[in-house]
């Protein structure tokens, strides 16, 4: 493990193994309780079936073995794994592995978590919004007989829907007399160990316990004094963001531990189609000596800008908000938002992991930062209608029927191309090269995916051309401008109306 502590920490899935003898049905269904928490992202992307999942008999060191090696691949997640020890794996939880503590000494640590926790307590691991020894302490199961509190146990002191004194005086629900609209909630007595709190302003249909269940990274049943969303106050029904951004600084005031220049704005009462906001507010952060008369002035005046994104904790609030606040990444130029982003589905390809051909098609592939990829691979599995998992059996006409759809799963991704995709048909992509396709359909999302997925395809909606793979994303970039100096004439009749 040695060799991976100078690397960056790769968002690969975590491997899910089983000493239990699980049927493949129950197996899939642990693998997708493994991820119910990883909400709206891509099934299979923070939790998948290893290769070789099945040890039933061996010694938990057959797995150590065998997942040594499958990290070194680079396609799973070398340092963390699941394995299922027991058949009655919703009660007595699953053992989540680490083959390095966080103490850089290589040593190999266990503790058994719910199901449902093991996916998310990995996504936080990954990004660094807590260590194992947190997550330990936390989450751990001590008994066979560990239940959540919110299960009917009468002990509510830290039960999901307990109302925290923090989200209920935004909303004005305590009736105190402390605190009006404008001072918001108490501020907490200590910073969060991420180094701020991340504000929310949402709208006034949405449930605040619903939201805080959705956004905040960990575990459910972690104390609510440890959680690092913060809800700060509720819109007008119009949603209007300035709202949200007048008021930002005076809530600063009250709470000095709240990011200052970055915010999450739920401004519609069903964010799970429309996403939420990101909003950066430029602004010196700096309250002291200031009134709240001024403050407001000043979030009301200060220059912003603003991105829509998923409304989850792995997209929406670790990949972009943390990404984003924490400084991993700047805040991203007009020009790089309205860089084409180019579907791709790969399928023909043996063996090849997903996201093959990615460094041809973009040589800066393996530099980019989570939300800026250029290319954006659609997973095998996907999640069905009744919320299970599906596994799709990719092919020319299949990627054809689901690009619509593919577009409204990517609709947050900003610069996506809606009438082009490519295809990695192939292995050999260097000498064959790559499909362009071309799908006419009006491109709007707003649909919904099932009416999306049942669009006719008609005759003459679809095109072809076959291009080098290394010159794939320039002409589009070309053709879609109408720029068809200098290219094939097959590539030009292609670009044509």
């Amino acid at each position: 493990m040695a060799q991976y502590h100078d690397k960056d920490m790769a968002m690969h899935p975590a491997a899910l193994y089983t000493l239990a003898d699980l049927s493949d049905n129950e197996m899939q269904r642990l693998q997708q309780e493994c991820e119910s928490q990883c909400t709206d992202a891509e099934a299979g992307s923070s939790v998948l079936l290893a290769p070789k999942s099945r040890f039933v008999g061996q010694a938990l060191r057959a797995v150590y073995e065998y997942h040594l090696e499958l990290g070194a691949q680079d396609t799973y997640d070398h340092r963390y794994f699941i394995v299922a020890i027991h058949k009655d794996w919703e009660k007595k939880g699953v053992l989540l592995v680490t083959l390095d503590d966080d103490c850089l000494e290589c040593k190999v640590e266990s503790f058994r978590v719910h199901a449902r926790d093991a996916g998310i307590i990995i996504l936080n691991l990954q990004v660094a919004n807590s260590d194992w020894a947190e997550e330990k302490e936390n989450c751990e199961l001590h008994s066979d007989n560990d239940d959540d509190d919110d299960d009917g146990d009468n002990n509510d002191e830290d039960d999901d829907d307990d109302d925290n004194d923090d989200n209920d005086d935004a909303r004005g629900d305590n009736n105190d007399g402390g605190d009006d609209l404008e001072e918001g909630p108490p501020a907490p007595s200590k910073n969060h160990t991420l180094g701020y709190y991340i504000p929310l302003y949402i709208h006034p249909a949405l449930s605040p316990t619903a939201v805080l269940s959705r956004l905040e990274p960990g575990p459910k049943t972690k104390p609510a004094e440890n959680h690092a969303c913060r809800i700060q106050g509720t819109l007008p029904p119009t949603g209007d963001i300035t709202a949200a951004l007048r008021l930002h600084p005076v809530r600063c005031a009250k709470n000095p531990f709240l990011h200052k220049t970055h915010l999450l704005v739920l401004d519609t009462p069903d964010p799970h189609r429309s996403g939420m906001l990101l909003a950066r507010l430029d602004w010196d952060g700096e309250t002291t000596g200031r009134s709240k008369a001024s403050l407001l002035a000043l979030g009301a005046s200060a220059p912003h800008d603003a991105m829509r994104v998923p409304f989850d904790c792995a997209e929406g609030v670790q990949a972009r908000f943390i990404t984003l606040a924490s400084g991993a990444a700047a805040w991203p130029s007009p020009e790089e938002r309205s860089a084409l982003r180019v579907a791709v589905f790969q399928y023909g390809t043996g063996r090849k992991e997903r996201g093959f051909g990615a460094n041809l098609l973009d040589a800066q592939a393996g530099r980019r930062r989570p939300g800026d990829e250029r290319v954006q691979y659609a997973g095998e599995f996907v999640r069905g209608a009744a919320g299970g998992l599906e596994r799709v059996v990719w092919n020319f006409e299949e990627a054809v029927r689901r690009f619509p759809w593919f577009c409204w799963e990517k609709r947050f991704v900003e610069g996506m191309e809606r009438k082009y995709f490519v295809c990695v048909d192939g292995e050999d992509v260097r000498e064959k090269g790559v499909l362009l396709v071309r799908r006419e359909w009006d491109g709007n999302v707003a649909r919904g995916p099932e009416e999306l997925l049942g669009l006719e395809v008609l005759e003459g909606d679809v095109k072809t051309v076959r291009v080098p793979v290394k010159e794939a994303l320039g002409l589009l970039e070309k053709g879609r401008k109408g720029g068809l100096g200098g290219v094939a004439e097959e590539v030009a009749e292609f670009f044509r109306s």
